[in-house]
This record gives C-alpha cells, sequence and structure tokens, in this order.
C-alpha cells in the first residue's frame, strides 16, 4: 500500500473543496436600469458594453439606494446599479443591488 504524507493529503482535500465550491460563487454586473417590473420582481439593465441583462430579484434579494435600505420599485430607469446574481435554471437570480444616486 502507497502512504501519503498527511501535508500531500490535506492539499488535495483543499483544491477539491474549493473546485466544488467555484460553481456556486455569485457573478456580477455594473449598468444602468432599462427597465422595472416590480410586481414580478424583473428588471433590464444595460451593462457598459451596451448589452442588456435581464433580471429576477429573489424573495430575500437586498436593493441598496444610496446607503438605505430600499425597495426594487424606489429604483428609477438610468440609475447605476450593481449587481449580485447566480444563475439558476437558466434565469439570473439577484441577491442584491446596489445603487448609487447623486
Amino acid at each position: 500500500m502507497i502512504r501519503l504524507p498527511k501535508w500531500l493529503l490535506m492539499g488535495l482535500a483543499m483544491i477539491l473543496l474549493v473546485a466544488l465550491a467555484a460553481p456556486v460563487l455569485a457573478d456580477e454586473v455594473k449598468g444602468k436600469v432599462k427597465s422595472i417590473t416590480a410586481d414580478k420582481r424583473e428588471f433590464t439593465v444595460t451593462d457598459n458594453d451596451g448589452k442588456n441583462h435581464e433580471f429576477v430579484l429573489t424573495e430575500d434579494g437586498k436593493v441598496k439606494v444610496g446607503d438605505k435600505d430600499s425597495k426594487l420599485s424606489d429604483l428609477k430607469e438610468g440609475d447605476e446599479v450593481t449587481i449580485t446574481y447566480e444563475k439558476k435554471d437558466g434565469k439570473m437570480m439577484v441577491s442584491e443591488i446596489k445603487c448609487k444616486r447623486d
């Protein structure tokens, strides 16, 4: 039987853990709000490259306008936002929206 050093086994275990956790990490998009359908929790953002992205705010998703907790309906078209989301079942599900306003 081959005996591997403990440090090697621990290193392999850490690599496996990181590899499994990587797909769960959330993505981020920055852009401007193009349209909002607050009653369906859906909205569209145009990123800095001019590409439109359609999002759905999760039930427990957070919206911040400046430093204040807000609602999706508080956002306005043209607002600069940073979206944190995960892709689930072909939809981009948003966990957090941060909006900067002057």
